[in-house]
């Protein structure tokens, strides 16, 4: 027994460096590109260019559940007068996220239910803009917070708020974490080349995972 212990231990060393590996890495920035990421994650939310009307085809899936195909649209004439409305891939409305820059509030629509055990109501928001998250631009307007550079040579801003993540090329956003009213939610923009609005969006929250696809206009 006594003999495997010198092994046991250069086992263990092994994977925890293997393990500390593969964690991701970011190096606090301070000095003049601190001051440059700052800048540019400050900039993303002029991205979006109100009045923002979109429609987007969709796909929800819950846990337990079938995946659930539907449409959405999106008027939006300022970030604090937005409505969001989901429909069955026939055109019934099943759902309706408000949001006035104080509060979002969803409400059920009479055709289908793409909401899993979400109950209709109202939840603070504060100046959250679901035009700007559609639209590839942080949720909330960005002011002050922590910049870091990633192991990829992405930057990275946190505050009270949100997480912010540029591509590895710092040209737009590329994943956003958001912390409303105790809800974590994570949106990240697949297959993004540019800083249009994105193609594809990637949505997390609550257990249901919702991927979007922007129809042509």
């Amino acid at each position: 027994m006594r003999g495997r212990t010198p092994l046991r231990s250069a086992l263990l060393l092994g994977l925890a460096v293997a393990l500390a590996g593969c964690a991701p890495s970011r190096a606090i920035l301070t000095g003049p590109e601190g001051e440059q990421a700052e800048r540019f994650f400050a900039r993303l939310p002029e991205g979006a260019s109100f009045p923002v009307k979109a429609s987007f085809s969709g796909i929800a899936h819950l846990p337990g559940r079938d995946a659930m195909p539907f449409i959405a649209g999106l008027n939006a004439s300022a970030p604090s007068a937005e409505t969001l409305g989901l429909y069955d891939p026939m055109g019934g409305a099943a759902a309706f996220l408000a949001n006035d820059g104080r509060v979002l509030e969803l409400s059920r629509g009479p055709v289908a239910d793409l909401g899993g055990n979400w109950k209709p109501g109202k939840m603070p928001a504060e100046a959250l803009s679901l035009g700007r998250i559609l639209s590839g631009a942080p949720a909330y307007p960005v002011s002050g917070g922590e910049a870091a550079r990633g192991g990829d040579g992405a930057w990275v801003l946190t505050d009270e708020r949100q997480t912010l993540y540029s591509d590895p090329g710092r040209r737009f956003l590329a994943k956003a974490e958001y912390r409303i009213n105790g809800v974590k939610a994570t949106v990240e923009y697949p297959d993004r080349h540019s800083a249009d609005p994105p193609a594809r969006i990637e949505a997390a929250v609550r257990g249901m995972k919702i991927s979007l696809r922007r129809d042509p206009e």
